[in-house]
């Protein structure tokens, strides 16, 4: 059954109201706790209008998987901002590795959920893969201003690798805890400023060819 959009400011109201349910249970208990039962219970709505909006619960998902990403969007405008109006690259890198950390630290159920539980889902992929190179056009933007000659082959493969390996730090600590992959221990700040600071030398050191 596909999902339907609410026209009736009542309809909306309910819908909003099942959705805040939903983000409030991932955010207490992760998937587990997303039940139909307890997004009515805790929406105060009914099953008859949760299958009226939303299908089946893939439709809810879909719906809960576009609403994170709209949430994690609007919380990466004033970062990117931020990053862009730094006085250098290495100020730049640094507020970008901390936003980020930050970032999937407080969104770390859902987006565990999203990107590895239900990786399978195509629509789910497709909205993922569309925002991660949503971050990719940005962070290029951002990146790109403070290097001279970011148009070259080699400073976009640089910066290319540079987005990578900070996507790659994001989902290593929304899929793992430090000690389940080093033995040594290290604060988010500690982690987003050693991080900031190999991709700033990296990208120093773009090669002339």
């Amino acid at each position: 059954m596909v999902r339907k959009a609410p026209v009736q400011a009542r309809s909306v109201e309910s819908m909003n109201r099942m959705l805040e349910a939903g983000e409030q249970l991932f955010y207490e208990g992760g998937s587990p706790a997303l039940t139909l039962e307890a997004v009515i219970e805790r929406s105060q709505t009914s099953t008859g209008s949760f299958y009226a909006r939303f299908g089946d619960m893939n439709g809810f998902l879909e719906a809960m998987h576009e609403r994170v990403l709209g949430i994690i969007a609007s919380e990466m405008v004033p970062i990117i901002a931020k990053a862009a109006a730094q006085p250098d690259l290495e100020s730049a890198i640094l507020s970008l590795t901390k936003a980020a950390l930050d970032i999937v630290d407080r969104h770390r159920a859902p987006v565990y959920f999203f990107a590895v539980g239900n990786s399978q889902d195509e629509t789910a992929r497709s909205m993922g893969a569309q925002f991660n190179l949503g971050g990719n056009d940005a962070f290029v933007g951002v990146v790109g201003s403070f290097l001279p000659d970011a148009s070259s082959a080699a400073a976009k493969r640089r910066i290319d690798t540079a987005w990578r390996t900070i996507l790659a730090a994001m989902f290593q600590h929304v899929m793992l805890d430090q000690s389940e992959f080093s033995r040594i221990t290290m604060s988010q700040n500690v982690r987003a400023t050693e991080l900031a600071v190999m991709i700033s030398g990296y990208l120093r050191s773009i090669p002339t060819t």
